[in-house]
């Protein structure tokens, strides 16, 4: 009969767990952008011409962590555009805006250009119907959201940012 080996102290124990698994307390930290970015801040502007929404979606973006350069209308929003070419990562537009240029036609513009057809455009509207959000889509734009938007929508719009400086 052999002689039974010596339990294993304390020590021997901890250097012979098991890596923690998926769900052990590494799966739970959050990751940030930054990880896959390389970036601290993604600058998103925001193009919608009521004023209380305005301030809804800055202030859920705000709480995402993204920067917000608010604009009250198409016009406005083309104009930051065209002088902070290579200052905005995404664009966050309503489709349907009155005062002169629409959602569609800033996307329009966005994508016929040289530098901003980089910059990914996600519509945002109230009337979400098929041929409204195909309209979007099939001009350029990188999404669609449907109002009222949520926080859990805009957590993960980075990953437009991710995939345009990807492709």
């Amino acid at each position: 009969m052999r002689p039974r080996p010596p339990p294993p102290s304390a020590m021997d124990r901890h250097h012979h767990q098991q890596p923690p698994s998926p769900q052990g307390e590494h799966a739970a930290q959050p990751r940030c952008w930054e990880e896959f970015l390389h970036r601290k801040t993604i600058r998103v502007l925001l193009v919608e011409t009521d004023d209380s929404t305005r301030q809804v979606v800055t202030a859920l973006l705000r709480h995402c962590m993204y920067q917000v350069i608010p604009a009250e209308n198409g016009h406005q929003a083309w104009a930051y555009l065209q002088d902070m070419q290579s200052n905005i990562d995404l664009v966050l537009t309503e489709v349907f805006m009155h005062g002169g240029l629409s959602g569609i036609d800033l996307l329009g513009r966005i994508m016929n250009h040289e530098v901003c057809k980089d910059i990914p455009v996600i519509m945002m509207s109230s009337h979400d119907s098929m041929g409204t959000v195909l309209s979007c889509l099939s001009n350029g734009a990188a999404d669609f959201l449907a109002k009222p938007i949520r926080k859990n929508e805009l957590k993960n719009l980075w990953a437009h940012v991710w995939r345009r400086s990807h492709s």
